[in-house]
């Protein structure tokens, strides 16, 4: 499993709720538009039918507040390895798929105070899964050739 090395900040008395359970949740509710706990719990509550399918939660959908403690605790960088992970197994079953490489600059993200300029990011996009394989903040003032080549080179790093 892809994200069985990721390390569980809690600890052992307690825990109502998998690890797993909650990181399939969070990836599921986030890929389908999901924009905040709240909505993650949404999403869970309303197909619980259809995640018992694949990773059935034994106490039911965790509440707002504790995906919200518990991913808030959870290592990034452990996190972004195990997801890197997972997405390259699915890149190497669909052989000859397109990556779009696009660049965006995100409205409203500069702070005129410390002269801080618009957050600048290089997306790579698998077409055929509608997945984004990996984002880059690219340096500012920079054009999309330097970053699409930042992405180009998107790998697990050790």
């Amino acid at each position: 499993m892809h994200f069985s090395t990721l390390e569980d900040p809690r600890i052992e008395c307690g825990k109502e709720h998998q690890l797993l359970d909650i990181v399939v949740l969070a990836i599921c509710a986030v890929v389908s538009g999901a924009e905040g706990w709240e909505a993650i719990e949404l999403f869970g509550q309303t197909r619980l039918a259809w995640s018992r399918r694949y990773v059935p939660p034994v106490n039911g959908i965790p509440v707002h507040d504790t995906l919200a403690r518990l991913l808030s605790r959870i290592s990034a960088r452990g996190f972004e390895q195990c997801f890197a992970s997972w997405v390259s197994a699915c890149a190497q079953v669909s052989e000859g798929e397109v990556i779009a490489i696009d660049g965006k600059t995100s409205r409203r993200s500069h702070d005129r105070r410390p002269r801080k300029s618009a957050l600048h990011l290089v997306s790579a996009w698998a077409t055929r899964n509608r997945l984004v394989l990996g984002q880059r903040q690219t340096a500012d003032h920079s054009n999309e050739i330097e970053g699409r080549l930042s992405c180009r080179n998107l790998k697990r790093e050790p």
